[in-house]
């Protein structure tokens, strides 16, 4: 027991993970008011937890952790995660069950606006700066979180982000969007998905752009993001650690608009996959049996592409790439 103690003791002394602990993830609800449109903002937090998870349905999906598990002791890097348009919190459950069983603690959310239940803001400002603002919040609110909070290390946060959380992420490591480039991008791209469903940016809260970025991240990881808004001017105050993803056969942001244009505009050379054969939503978690019967546009892939194997490589990617870039500062001598 003594051995026990010292260990855990040790492991908060050293900003790691006791990771002997970590028997299983727990999860819990976060309840946040949006700071965009000051209503409501949903969200969840998932963490090392003390016994094991009995895995549990929602929607779609399959997920790996209880509900109020107790926590292991213990002190954590933290991974705020943004979805795409229309998404939800639940999106990436996957990696965020990964990344909180090898010692981090991640956070997600709905962003009020633009989510599988209210799009009411999709298309404005309010939503591609304000998705950045509420980042920003849900990174406060875990830090605030009476579970939590106090064993999350904030000087060692990282963002995660899926398409318009992609480029969410960009945001929040300095990248400065131009609005007029999606005008000018769809007098040629008039069929690309941007240009059909989203082609104009409406303004209602340009006050907004002035507070994007967030020094608190130091790293980011960002799949298939929106890249249109960028060019190298945009881009030039990025320089904490990127890890971008792409799909070679995007349907939704073709490659060479929007991941291979946000590769080439970054002032420093992110570290860069492109997955063969791919669609866009092959980032999104692999859903249960019935929820590719129900949504197959979301979870079904094109022949040869695996996606529980890709998402096994990007958990374990994820991994390595926060380890790295949310070690904990050397001690001053």
């Amino acid at each position: 027991m003594h051995i026990h103690r010292a260990i855990t003791l040790l492991a908060l002394l050293l900003g790691t993970t006791a990771l002997a602990d970590a028997q299983g993830v727990g999860f819990r609800e976060l309840a946040m008011k949006d700071p965009v449109g000051g209503g409501p903002m949903g969200g969840l937090v998932f963490y090392p937890a003390s016994q094991a998870n009995q895995p549990l349905p929602v929607g779609l999906y399959r997920v790996d952790a209880g509900r109020e598990q107790e926590l292991a002791p213990g002190r954590y890097p933290l991974v705020v995660v943004s979805h795409g348009h229309g998404g939800n919190r639940w999106g990436h459950h996957d990696l965020a069950t990964a990344l909180a069983r090898k010692g981090f603690v991640v956070a997600t959310l709905d962003h009020p606006g633009d989510n599988f239940r209210d799009m009411s803001a999709a298309g404005t400002d309010a939503v591609w700066l304000g998705r950045a603002v509420q980042m920003r919040a849900l990174l406060d609110a875990v830090l605030a979180d009476g579970t939590v909070g106090a064993s999350v290390d904030p000087a060692r946060v990282g963002a995660l982000g899926f398409s318009a959380g992609g480029y969410t992420v960009l945001l929040l490591g300095g990248a400065v969007p131009d609005f007029d480039r999606l005008e000018k991008h769809c007098k040629t791209r008039k069929q690309a998905y941007i240009c059909t469903e989203l082609a104009k940016v409406r303004v209602t809260r340009p006050e907004l752009k002035k507070d994007t970025a967030e020094p608190r991240i130091r790293s980011i990881f960002s799949m298939a993001p929106v890249g249109v808004f960028f060019d190298k001017a945009g881009m030039k105050d990025v320089k904490v650690p990127v890890r971008l993803y792409a799909a070679a056969k995007d349907e939704v942001l073709a490659l060479a608009d929007h991941a291979a244009h946000v590769k080439a505009s970054l002032p420093k050379p992110p570290e860069y996959t492109l997955v063969p054969r791919a669609g866009h939503f092959v980032f999104m978690a692999p859903c249960t049996p019935e929820g590719k019967e129900q949504a197959q546009q979301l979870c079904m892939d094109a022949p040869g592409v695996d996606r529980e194997k890709l998402h096994r490589e990007l958990a374990t990617e994820a991994e390595r790439f926060f380890t790295r870039t949310l070690a904990p500062a050397a001690p001053t001598p």
